[in-house]
């Protein structure tokens, strides 16, 4: 299981959170210890399984001594959150060189052109290709609505549904 969670890039506190569960329960789960039915009925809900194929995945992560993740390394999971860390800080600074770059020339090649007015349509349509080649590269770099808002938006989602089925078996 440890490793079907790894491939959706959650933690152990968000799966608690999407299943309803405990934290410590899915703790035990990914040890292999045993677990109530319905424990494993909302694992394998969270992760679109039947309960069978959820108790395979938790059979085969016991034969593999290293977790199947995207990196193969065998790297525990503050490794790999370090890692994609990393890799995230690094886009975020080739942004700002990017940026840098793109607001660089238009100062220096294209305002000298300015003319007196002149130039003044060809310099607004330079600065609006610049500005739009920003924003798209800061919609690839941030990912507004990427993986964590998905991970967000569907843990908002499980738990409104969990407090409605429970104010729904109240009554």
């Amino acid at each position: 299981m440890k490793s079907l969670r790894l491939k959706n890039h959650w933690s152990q506190e968000q799966l608690a959170q999407f299943s309803g569960l405990n934290v410590r329960t899915i703790q035990r789960v990914e040890k292999g210890d045993s677990v109530g039915l319905e424990s494993l009925k909302s694992i394998a809900a969270v992760f679109k399984l039947s309960t069978d194929e959820l108790l395979q995945a938790i059979e085969s992560d016991k034969q593999v001594s290293r977790p199947c993740t995207d990196y193969t390394d065998g790297a525990s999971d503050k490794e790999l959150l370090k890692t994609k860390a990393l890799e995230k800080a690094k886009s975020i600074k080739y942004f700002y060189i990017f940026s840098a770059f793109l607001i660089v020339t238009f100062m220096l090649f294209m305002l000298p052109n300015y003319n007196g007015g002149e130039n003044l349509g060809p310099l607004v349509v330079s600065f609006l290709s610049f500005a739009a080649m920003i924003a798209l590269y800061a919609y690839i770099v941030f990912e507004p609505f990427g993986e964590k808002w998905e991970q967000d938006k569907a843990a908002k989602i499980l738990k409104e549904e969990n407090t409605a089925d429970r104010s729904s078996s109240e009554n």
